[in-house]
């Protein structure tokens, strides 16, 4: 699903000079975060959304470097994996409003072992299983399907399973 040019423009935050207001600009780069997670625009805007985000990234000193680079990530992703699909629930998108866009996810191993991961916005299934890879050494690509990742509710029951070519969405 996409939203049309025009939605897309919107919340794009202006390169801001020194006279626009700092916490309306701040606004504009959370709302355009949220929208990068879920929707794709359309392949005429991409390029100069693209631009405009690295542009926004290289340049010394500029404001919000960090969360233009966060924008630029989810909309790769988005046009990758198809954005997410569940919408954020009220505690997440409360947040990511504030500005918080990560948190800590505990990941049980074999052998009782706990390992604790930042899961993003838009981190998949994939990211997991290359990150934990690496850490173990194996560092080919077909590792990465040899490993899946179970979700397991606070009940302890099973809901699914995603492998290292999947395209699930962790958050």
């Amino acid at each position: 699903m996409g939203l049309d040019g025009s939605t897309w423009l919107l919340p794009l935050p202006p390169t801001p000079p020194h006279g626009l207001n700092r916490d309306s600009c701040q606004k504009g780069w959370r709302l355009l975060y949220i929208l990068t997670a879920y929707y794709k625009c359309s392949e005429v805007l991409k390029p100069y959304l693209l631009w405009h985000l690295q542009e926004t990234c290289r340049s010394p000193g500029a404001q919000f470097q960090g969360i233009a680079k966060a924008c630029e990530q989810n909309l790769r992703k988005t046009f990758q994996f198809g954005g997410r699909r569940e919408f954020p629930s009220s505690l997440e998108l409360k947040a990511m409003v504030a500005g918080r866009s990560a948190k800590r996810q505990l990941f049980l191993l074999p052998g009782g072992i706990e390992r604790h991961l930042k899961i993003k916005t838009c981190s998949v299934a994939l990211d997991v299983i290359e990150e934990m890879c690496y850490e173990m050494g194996l560092h080919r690509p077909e590792a990465l399907d040899e490993y899946v990742i179970f979700a397991v509710t606070n009940g302890g029951e099973v809901w699914g399973q995603a492998g290292g070519g999947s395209p699930h969405f962790l958050l």
